[in-house]
């Protein structure tokens, strides 16, 4: 059973490495104007617990578009419509997307997903500022 484990180990490593500094984050809207919202597992200590946009880093020689489509897929297993880019924030990029439909199923990242108005969350963590920021300045343009 070691030798799988340390190839297991060796294949993470190998991933993590080809991670760039720039993430992606999508706004994905539903026909009620609701945000979707992924909260955070125990599975990745980093965050743990915490609501944030689908999305996450770029892999060396990825186009960030690519890295919000590749990431949203993977974390929420959606695939996305047109992206338009709606803001920057230092290595972030958000974009935002319609959700039309598909069914969500969550990676092993993510414990639970909701759609909700941005305009109601009364206390949001770290995240859920960013979001709200974002979603607030989209609103406005």
């Amino acid at each position: 059973m070691k030798p799988i484990m340390e190839s297991w180990r060796k294949l993470l490593l190998e991933e993590k490495r080809r991670d760039t500094k720039k993430v992606a984050k999508v706004v994905i809207y539903n026909d009620k104007n609701e945000v979707l919202f992924l909260k955070r597992t125990d599975y990745h200590k980093k965050h743990a617990g915490e609501w944030d946009l689908p999305g996450g880093h770029g892999h060396e020689g990825e186009s960030i578009k690519d890295t919000a489509r590749r990431e949203t897929r993977e974390e929420s297993n959606l695939s996305l419509g047109k992206l338009k880019k709606v803001d920057q924030l230092g290595n972030t990029t958000f974009f935002k997307s319609k959700y039309v439909d598909g069914e969500i199923k969550l990676s092993k990242e993510h414990s639970e997903f909701l759609f909700r108005d941005v305009k109601k969350i009364k206390n949001p963590d770290k995240y859920e500022k960013v979001a709200k920021k974002v979603i607030e300045k989209l609103e406005n343009d």
